[in-house]
């Protein structure tokens, strides 16, 4: 049987992981928050089949 998956809290440690990521190049706040949004932009996205491959090193890049 395959588990079912929290969204909520599967995106919330996404937040957590890309706002550490962040703090620790010296992101602006402001900065951090839309990138942040545009993150999520990126993986709805790609959950919708609009972009392919790797959005996470797409988005690093």
């Amino acid at each position: 049987m395959q588990d079912l998956v929290d969204i909520a809290a599967v995106t919330e440690r996404l937040m957590q992981t890309l706002s550490q990521i962040e703090t620790m190049l010296g992101e602006d706040q402001a900065d951090v928050a839309r990138r942040q949004a545009d993150y999520l932009d990126m993986l709805r996205r790609k959950a919708t089949g609009e972009v392919s491959g790797n959005v996470t090193a797409q988005f690093f890049a």
